[in-house]
């Protein structure tokens, strides 16, 4: 195959020899060529004196990296984990994970019914957890209809006359 192809000179599992200066250089050689001259603009002495090249990030960059992202299983879609809840199969059903401590491998799920229907019309929660079976599904179900129902409920104090703010 070496006669065939030009660039490759030898058996592909050998080091890379020197031949007619093909090859890997020495660091003081790349250096010498210009060649590895970006490790230089990202020393801590470039960065002080200001010559360093900055890269750009973007604000998901940061959002990743401060809050993990996960997948609900009923939509697919992918949030941060704050707004999901954890559930793990405990004995044949799906408990709600409120402290995301429980043992086991869990499951990510909007707290929205939806979801959850989706969700069990697909069978996913047992392909997500790796359970043989079908699983109950009541104690997530009665946890998400909690949930909305709270956040369904008038705030207190908000029918108070005098909670509101006076404009003047």
């Amino acid at each position: 195959m070496a006669d065939r192809h030009p660039q490759r000179r030898g058996p592909p599992w050998g080091p890379r020899r020197l031949r007619d200066g093909v090859g890997r250089l020495s660091r003081r050689a790349r250096s010498a060529r210009g060649v590895g001259a970006s490790a230089a603009l990202h020393s801590t002495a470039a960065h002080r004196s200001g010559s360093a090249v900055a890269r750009p990030t973007s604000a998901a960059d940061h959002r990743s990296a401060v809050a993990p992202v996960r997948t609900c299983v009923g939509c697919r879609n992918r949030a941060v984990a704050d707004g999901l809840l954890r559930v793990v199969a405990v004995d044949g059903v799906l408990t709600p994970d409120l402290r995301r401590r429980l043992p086991g491998r869990g499951a990510w799920l909007h707290l929205a019914p939806e979801c959850l229907d989706r969700a069990e019309r697909r069978s996913a929660f047992p392909r997500a957890l790796r359970v043989p079976g079908p699983l109950d599904t009541a104690p997530v179900r009665a946890h998400i209809r909690a949930v909305s129902m709270d956040g369904a409920r008038e705030t207190p104090g908000s029918g108070t006359p005098g909670s509101k703010v006076d404009p003047s």
